[in-house]
């Protein structure tokens, strides 16, 4: 039973994180509508949706050969349009 737990936690922690990156570009995309945020969100739900797929049908994700590839890309586009908005704001000020 305990390691049921952890095991939850492991899958739960990760949707969890992810949700609150979310949550937070939402809020600041609400204050500075800035199409680096709207990407960075977009990058997030996707990325959200591949860690909901790999959980509700494991095996057919990890038999699908472009899964985490794309995945790994919507990383970047993250990451990528996360520092674009960062380096907008900076020159702003």
């Amino acid at each position: 039973m305990h390691g049921g737990f952890i095991d939850l936690l492991q899958q739960l922690a990760p949707i969890a994180g992810s949700l609150m990156v979310l949550a937070a570009l939402v809020v600041l995309w609400q204050r500075d509508r800035s199409p680096w945020l709207g990407v960075a969100i977009a990058a997030e739900l996707a990325g959200l949706a591949f860690r909901g797929l790999l959980m509700i049908a494991p095996e057919r994700a990890r038999d699908t050969p472009l899964f985490f590839a794309v995945w790994t890309l919507t990383a970047l586009v993250f990451g990528g349009a996360l520092l674009g908005y960062a380096l907008e704001t900076t020159r702003r000020k």
